[in-house]
């Protein structure tokens, strides 16, 4: 085991590893001093850390959570902090939508012994108003159980109290009594829900045109953070800024992200905002975001994550071969080994030294220590092979991990840096006359429109639909793609979505089922990207920057990218108009299949009132999705994802 290989901190929600406590320590201080601020004056305020790549821009930000993290059991004599982590690899239009499900999936995340923050939340409310002496679970959990019209009654105050809109209030009362949490956190996070779990929860939802539903989770935010009030400070950390431009100097990416810093700051009073970035797009910001949007951002001011002394160096070696069980080390090794004095010199006077650049040396040098007989270091591998080895094991995380939740965004986000390496005559631009269609591409043969349309909700799926209907014949486009989930289909009783998609089937749209494994592809490269603009794609010490990355794709990228690309914009071969002209056929059976993953050809062309021919044929044309048995074939079943074929 090398104690110095982990290099990159994925996420502040790790569990706590090696620290050292004098690395950056006066930055974690004013963040603290952050928090009291909030707390004692009533008002949000932002603080920006910037950092070299490899400075430890996430750990900071993993140090700090773990500070706040709570103890004990929550009582009223006890200051504590809600935290939320925001990984901004999305796109500027969704910004809000992605601060949304970021804060609601971090707060139902258990913190301590099973409780969430959510739980705190309530804990705190219930005491404001119900004074309990020490602590607050084993009353509250006496209350639910034993006397639950008296803790529904307290619920009703609270939310009377906070003026809280009545879905909301419905939404909080669940979260006490411990109903419906899988459906409630989806609601909450903006997820669209089948009428029946919308109706079992008796919450109301309204999905309206992206510019609304942007808003609605402006709404929702600002709501949450008032529910938590000014006794529970939240710190809202944004992380990977620098991925929310699309290009390079996309100025829309910065106004975006000054806009929601500054509506946090002046719509709540007790927020906390930590954004941290790149110090080159520090600079880029203060110069190109608008002065009072900055302002706001670094209210409390901008703090620098310095590169390391030497004493600190020191101490960060000596914390890893603390940390790990390493045997037989040498007994007079010196304070900088596993490097030498020599090549510890000459690390440092090769300019600032990061703790990414110290490890990496380090574990080159442990390594040689570790082999015998080897006098020189093995290369690193090539950028080549590492982006490889990256690019497989991010395409199979993403496929186990994604759901048809996630591919909006993953759409709106990933398409683009997909076409612009695809088809770099293309250009991104938006419509407010088309506000129902996610992307705009503009090339020379026209515009092509692409619209998300993976709601679970057939109600709001078939109100969207007959929008995009009446968008598409203001001839604004000359080519419109609907983007359906497989994971999502129509159900039986969805005959307006049903008919409103024959309706723009006739109007010449084309519908995309993209397979599982293209939207990993997709998210994947996304992912990708971001990291690299970010300073996070490390290749044994070496960033590796956006530009390498994307010379990488343009000789690497996946055939099926290129294929969905070419379905997209109209440049195939055909594979999207013969997918358009069987959709109602596919929507059906992957519907039926759904239910019955396995069934006989026979029974499903009753089903469906389908012929036998038709349906084998429409399998065919899609082998990522269906299995056919038999010879000739008699039996047919829905590939699960990630299954071998």
């Amino acid at each position: 085991m090398n104690p110095f290989r982990d290099t990159i901190v994925a996420s502040p929600w790790e569990a706590t590893g090696v620290d050292v406590p004098a690395i950056h320590g006066n930055v974690l201080h004013e963040c603290l001093r952050g928090i009291e601020h909030v707390r004692s004056q009533g008002r949000s305020a932002g603080l920006l850390i910037h950092g070299e790549a490899g400075s430890g821009k996430t750990h900071l930000l993993k140090r700090l959570r773990a500070q706040l993290a709570p103890q004990q059991p929550t009582a009223t004599d006890r200051r504590e902090c809600l935290y939320v982590w925001v990984r901004l690899q999305t796109s500027p239009r969704m910004i809000w939508r992605t601060l949304r499900r970021t804060l609601v999936d971090d707060w139902f995340r258990p913190v301590d012994n099973g409780k969430s923050q959510f739980d705190r939340i309530l804990f705190h409310r219930l005491a404001e108003i119900r004074v309990a002496e020490g602590d607050l679970e084993p009353w509250y959990e006496y209350m639910r159980e034993e006397h639950p019209d008296g803790l529904a009654e307290l619920m009703d105050r609270i939310a009377d109290n906070l003026h809280l809109d009545r879905n909301t209030a419905v939404a909080f009362m669940h979260i006490a009594f411990g109903r419906h949490r899988r459906d409630l956190r989806a609601w909450l996070a903006g997820d669209s829900l089948p009428q029946a779990a919308l109706e079992r929860m008796d919450l109301a939802q309204d999905e309206g045109t992206d510019e609304e539903r942007e808003d609605l989770a402006r709404q929702v935010v600002l709501m949450l953070c008032s529910l938590a009030g000014n006794g529970l400070p939240i710190v809202l950390s944004f992380d990977q800024v620098e991925a929310l431009q699309m290009r390079p100097g996309d100025t829309d990416a910065l106004f975006q992200f000054g806009q929601l810093t500054s509506t946090l700051h002046d719509s709540t009073t007790n927020v906390l905002l930590v954004s941290a970035v790149q110090s080159a797009f520090a600079t880029e910001l203060k110069d190109h975001a608008r002065s009072a949007d900055y302002d706001r951002m670094t209210s409390l001011g901008a703090y620098s994550l310095d590169p390391l002394d030497r004493r600190q160096a020191e101490q960060l070696i000596a914390a890893r071969l603390d940390s790990a069980d390493v045997r037989d080390l040498p007994e007079s090794r010196s304070a900088t080994w596993p490097l030498s004095p020599e090549a510890f010199d000459a690390l440092f006077a090769s300019g600032g030294v990061s703790p990414r650049k110290l490890l990496s040396r380090s574990a080159e040098s442990f390594e040689t220590w570790q082999s015998p007989g080897t006098s020189i270091v093995p290369p690193p591998p090539p950028p080549e092979r590492f982006l490889q080895e990256r690019w497989e094991s991010l395409v199979e995380e993403k496929q186990a991990a994604n759901g048809p939740e996630s591919t909006e965004e993953i759409l709106r986000h990933g398409v683009p840096l997909l076409v612009s390496l695809v088809a770099p005559d293309q250009r991104l631009v938006q419509d407010e006359h088309l506000p129902d269609v996610s992307l705009i591409f503009e090339g020379p043969a026209g515009r092509t429109g692409l619209s998300a349309c993976t709601q679970s909700n057939m109600t709001s799926l078939a109100t969207r639909l007959k929008r995009l209907k009446l968008q598409f014949a203001s001839e604004r486009l000359q080519r419109l793609v609907i983007v359906r989930d497989s994971r999502v289909p129509l159900t039986k009783t969805a005959r307006a979505a049903r008919q409103h998609l024959e309706e723009l089937e006739a109007q010449h749209a084309v519908i995309l089922h993209p397979a599982v494994e293209v939207l990993a592809a997709i998210d994947a490269l996304r992912a990708l990207l971001s990291d690299a603009k970010s300073g996070d794609l490390d290749c044994q010490g070496q960033p590796l920057s956006p530009r390498t990355v994307e010379e990488w794709f343009r000789t690497h990228l996946a055939g099926e990218l290129e294929a969905f690309v070419g379905d997209v914009l109209g440049q195939s071969d055909g594979a999207a108009a013969k997918e358009s002209a069987d959709v109602q056929s596919l929507e059906a059976l992957i519907a039926f299949l759904g239910e019955s993953p396995v069934a006989p050809l026979v029974e499903v062309a009753e089903s469906l009132q389908q012929s036998v021919e038709s349906l084998i044929e429409t399998a065919r044309r899609h082998p990522d999705q269906f299995g056919l048995l038999g010879q000739p074939p008699s039996v047919l079943f829905r590939i699960e994802e990630g299954s071998e074929r």
